[in-house]
């Protein structure tokens, strides 16, 4: 049959990538749906370069939050990759795993033992090229190269000094199931480059007969007969066209991935029946549970050579990129945030429950919240919370699948969430105003000091507040009895034969970590289980 696969696989970015690198493997046939186009892009390989790779980007689409009641109405711009290599070609780089805690309560949630820190870690492993790390946390020979900051500036070596004067000790390896303490993280560059998992997997094999890799390819919905997927309908250049295969496998991400099943028929039959879509399968957890890590930063303005202000401008960045060219070092091999720290804010002892990431942004970074601050010389300290409780939902705003999906995220809908990052801006303010740091801290420009009560802090960060792009958990799998789970522990969705989830969606609660590097583990984890299935 025309169109006629083993499996398809719909998003082409980290998840989708690694799985159908893995299948392709086995000798199965392929075929990849990605909406988005083949990036090559030299700026975004650039680790200092990425952002100003990203403006006016065609490697990105645009999504509006509904308006947060929560946060006096405002709404969130919220960007996703739309290329090849999904996230991982546009993201910073970061490589972060999580903490132990944060896998194994997916097997306490689950039953199943296949989802816990120990399992998932030899497939971090297994994936990892560290370019300094040898012992049984990393490893040395996978395809995705993972090294050290090619450059620091000197605003970051003061901030890690800084968290250490108040008690932080220096960690080395944020990766190796401990992430209490301060120190560099590691990121997915190698040679000086990002490393991102269609370059590091796929490219190399873009001549097997069994791949097949369709951009600008907008997937409209699942085709299910008799409860079995079968194939998927799509849109390409105002064409609709229609492909089959045995199995589909959906790694569109946390917002698209729910909107195809919705718009297949698969979801809360309340929503689907408004919009006159024909139910095949009430799933209430479809677009539910929705998590992201959100931050509120802290801006200071620093005497000048501690930063990175000015460095990709006139003739520094001639000088800085002449560097780079022709020696592989300076200030372009940094991708502009060398440093952060794990802690608790309400005990900076507690050693086993780190709730809060504070990033050392290098700049004054700003954006449309803070657009009457005047760039300078500058250090962002912005607190990114890890494990929030506060949930949101995707949904569909009708019927025609083109349309966007609505996008929920509800930060600080939850109390505890409002204490613990009000707990962090008290501390990251605390933190300019200590030694070494401060003897460079010219003044707080935001909050200002005008702002001092809990209950002025609390409205700045609802002000302030923004994601930190790594929404996840809304097809979350779980145990069969619980009607809010989409997927049970082989990612399958429930009551449709053929049909999978192997993206960040599954997630039951949301790790502690940048979800690159999660997104890469849970796609090598459940094609190993769907290849033992069909074995």
């Amino acid at each position: 049959m025309k169109n006629q696969y083993d499996f398809i696989i719909v998003g082409g970015g980290t998840s989708g990538i690694i799985t159908a690198t893995k299948l392709i493997e086995h000798g199965a046939s392929v075929l990849i749906l990605e909406e988005g186009i083949k990036s090559n892009s030299l700026l975004l390989s650039m680790p200092a370069a990425w952002i100003k790779g990203l403006e006016n980007s065609p490697y990105l689409k645009f999504y509006e939050s509904i308006a947060q009641k929560q946060l006096n109405n405002r709404q969130h711009f919220i960007a996703q990759a739309k290329t090849l290599g999904g996230g991982s070609k546009v993201n910073g780089m970061v490589y972060m795993r999580g903490k132990p805690s944060d896998y194994n309560k997916w097997e306490e949630d689950t039953g199943d033992n296949n989802w816990n820190w120990d399992t998932l870690l030899k497939h971090f492993v297994k994936l990892e090229n560290n370019e300094r790390i040898q012992n049984e946390y990393h490893g040395n020979n996978g395809n995705l190269n993972v090294s050290d900051p090619g450059y620091v500036v000197e605003g970051s070596n003061l901030y890690i000094k800084t968290m250490q004067e108040m008690g932080l000790p220096y960690n080395d390896d944020f990766n190796d199931g401990d992430q209490y303490g301060v120190g560099t993280m590691q990121y997915t560059i190698g040679n000086g480059k990002r490393c991102d998992v269609y370059s590091a997997f796929l490219q190399s094999k873009t001549n097997n007969k069994n791949l097949h890799i369709k951009t600008n390819s907008i997937v409209t919905k699942v085709i299910v007969d008799n409860k079995k997927a079968v194939g998927v309908e799509c849109v390409s250049n105002n064409q609709s066209s229609q492909y089959f295969a045995k199995d589909i496998i959906l790694t569109a991400g946390a917002y698209v991935t729910p909107k195809i099943l919705m718009q297949s028929g698969i979801g809360e039959e309340e929503q689907l029946k408004q919009f006159n879509i024909p139910v095949i399968e009430n799933l209430k957890g479809v677009g539910k549970n929705l998590q992201d890590h959100h931050e509120v930063p802290v801006i200071s303005r620093v005497k000048p050579g501690y930063s990175y202000y000015k460095q990709d401008e006139g003739w520094r960045m001639i000088k800085n990129g002449i560097q780079y060219l022709l020696f592989n070092s300076g200030p372009v091999r940094s991708q502009g945030v060398d440093s952060c720290s794990f802690f608790n804010p309400e005990n900076l002892q507690d050693k086993t429950d780190p709730k809060i990431k504070l990033y050392c942004v290098p700049i004054m970074y700003t954006d449309r919240d803070t657009t009457g601050i005047k760039p300078d010389h500058g250090i962002t300290l912005t607190s990114c919370l890890m494990n929030p409780k506060s949930r949101g939902e995707v949904r569909i705003q009708s019927s025609n699948p083109l349309d966007l999906p609505l996008i929920d995220p509800n930060f600080l809908s939850h109390s505890d969430d409002i204490d613990v990052m009000l707990n962090a801006v008290k501390l990251a303010r605390k933190v300019i105003q200590t030694k070494p740091l401060s003897d460079i801290v010219l003044e707080e420009t935001v909050p200002g000091q005008s702002i001092n009560s809990d209950e002025d802090l609390i409205n700045y960060s609802k002000k302030m507040i923004k994601t930190n792009w790594h929404p996840v958990g809304t097809c979350k799998m779980g145990k069969d009895n619980d009607e809010m789970a989409v997927l049970n522990t082989k990612l399958e969705v429930k009551g449709i034969k053929n049909l999978r989830v192997f993206d960040v969606s599954m997630m039951p609660s949301i790790v502690g970590a940048n979800t690159n590097a999660p997104a890469m583990a849970i796609a090598d984890k459940a094609t190993d289980l769907l290849l033992q299935s069909k074995s």
